[in-house]
């Protein structure tokens, strides 16, 4: 099986390896609603324990878009078919590391140039039936929401600026507001991400929160290490704007991957192994029951 290094034994995710290999988390699963979270895999064999690496699914700064994006597309829509969708059906983030967050349209579907009013966009919600969204991270846990009752999503990139902005808690007042859903029946997934022993921050982090939250948030969020350097627990951090926001604590799922600790199977910012991006997809559409 391919080699995961958890924080916990806890039961968080599943593991697909046919055809592209992603994690999809088993609380989603059991809702019946498509999600996933890829590596660096493009294909992996269990049998063997080995696979292939190099999946790109964003088009990078430093890649020539004439080449890249073929690449790209065809990438996320062999995805996006593993999900029973396709990229006619992709409303995808414009990542600034902001807590804005877009609320999707027919018109922002599909593989295409993103719309001047969707820019510096770090967060998508829709009540639209089949729509596929994605959002992209190396280090930075991606947020998915989901309300099976009045059938509508979410999907945050989660920074630590966003993180810092509430970003889940805008996605939820924005499905609130658009959707007339509740809190109290959204199930919610924090995915892979840099854990707090590896995610190091300047005085300045505890500054912010301590002005932007509380000092007391403060003081739980972040932690000084040996060395004088705090740290950021962005886990804990997005968990507590959820349950503020109204999710219940037993409907939220935490991750316990960390993609530094596991840089040769995830893109990584922090350890410098940056080649790509990871992709977090989730489908508006609901088949199961917990």
């Amino acid at each position: 099986m391919m080699q995961i290094k958890y924080s916990n034994d806890s039961r968080i995710f599943n593991l697909n390896t046919d055809g592209i290999p992603y994690l999809s988390f088993d609380i989603l699963d059991r809702l019946g609603v498509p999600n996933l979270y890829t590596t660096r895999y493009i294909s992996y064999d269990e049998a063997a324990g080995e696979g292939v690496k190099g999946l790109r699914l964003a088009v990078m700064k430093d890649e020539d878009m004439e080449e890249a994006a073929p690449v790209v597309k065809a990438n996320r829509d062999a995805l996006a078919r593993q999900l029973g969708s396709s990229i006619d059906f992709e409303c995808i983030t414009d990542q600034k590391h902001t807590n804005y967050v877009h609320v999707a349209a027919a018109e922002d579907l599909g593989f295409k140039p993103k719309p001047l009013h969707r820019q510096h966009v770090d967060g998508i919600v829709t009540d639209i039936p089949d729509v596929l969204l994605t959002v992209f991270g190396g280090d930075c846990p991606p947020v998915y929401i989901v309300d099976p009752v009045r059938k509508a999503v979410g999907l945050v990139h989660a920074g630590w600026k966003g993180t810092l902005g509430r970003i889940p808690e805008v996605a939820i007042a924005n499905m609130v507001v658009r959707f007339g859903c509740d809190p109290g029946d959204m199930y919610a997934a924090i995915g892979p991400g840099i854990c707090k022993d590896c995610y190091e921050m300047g005085d300045e982090i505890f500054d912010r929160f301590a002005d932007e939250w509380s000092l007391e948030d403060a003081e739980h969020l972040l932690s000084r290490y040996p060395g004088g350097k705090f740290h950021l627990d962005l886990r804990e951090s997005n968990r507590l704007t959820l349950v503020r926001a109204g999710v219940p604590e037993d409907h939220i799922s935490v991750s316990n991957v960390c993609t530094k600790c596991n840089a040769d199977t995830f893109y990584s910012y922090r350890a410098r192994r940056m080649e790509n991006e990871q992709a977090a997809m989730l489908v508006n559409r609901f088949g199961g029951d917990l």
